[in-house]
């Protein structure tokens, strides 16, 4: 399985680029893709439209998109790529429950091939817990009052989207909180992860940023 984990998606063009030409196991155009998003407000609306936009200039013609509700996600089609976009953690983290995507995606992650791509939100679920979203002034709010905050557990460290420096003392202080290694991740930034066997996800794997010297 490999992870593409960013703040903003592909809007920065140096990440797009490495995504289409340098990450991907094949052409776009030859893969399918499948695009999760939240769609209760205008906002969702016109973030799912640029993710479509930023993923179509990459010249990916196969996309389906699953809005995150309370319809069951069910599908026969084999996905090469799993694309989460961003909104509210914790009701992105409740609903991928609910809806049994969370099942899907931890069978999905098991395929040598497989890839996950995360934007914010979809970032952070991908590790083994969510609490960071909620951290500092710009935490997000558990509106929903999700108690679980268990993450899907792609993979074992957490991120932190979205980070400036003016931000670097919150991190340090939630980095107290938890054993959990921290990616911090700029908007201009991604972080990848490829793990040549997930079932054994704590051994065999390499990982860099984009744009950022580890």
């Amino acid at each position: 399985m490999k992870l593409f984990l960013t703040s903003t998606g592909l809007e920065n063009k140096n990440i797009s680029y490495k995504f289409a030409m340098m990450f991907l196991p094949k052409e776009p155009k030859d893969l399918s893709f499948l695009v999760v998003s939240i769609q209760d407000s205008e906002q969702d609306a016109f973030y799912l439209e640029k993710t479509l936009s930023e993923i179509k200039n990459t010249d990916a013609v196969s996309i389906d998109v699953f809005k995150l509700g309370e319809e069951k996600f069910v599908t026969d089609k084999e996905y090469d790529v799993v694309f989460v976009c961003g909104g509210n953690t914790f009701d992105y983290l409740d609903r991928t429950r609910k809806t049994g995507l969370a099942d899907y995606l931890l069978s999905f992650s098991k395929k040598e091939e497989s890839v996950y791509v995360g934007v914010s939100a979809g970032s952070i679920v991908a590790g083994p817990d969510i609490s960071i979203a909620g951290w500092g002034k710009e935490g997000e709010k558990n509106n929903i009052g999700l108690k679980d905050l268990r993450g899907l557990g792609l993979i074992d460290f957490l991120i932190y989207p979205h980070y400036r420096k003016e931000l670097k003392s919150e991190l340090d202080d939630f980095k107290k909180t938890t054993g959990y290694k921290i990616i911090d991740l700029q908007d201009d930034q991604a972080f990848v992860v490829n793990y040549s066997n997930f079932e054994n996800a704590k051994g065999i794997c390499n990982f860099y940023y984009i744009n950022k010297n580890l």
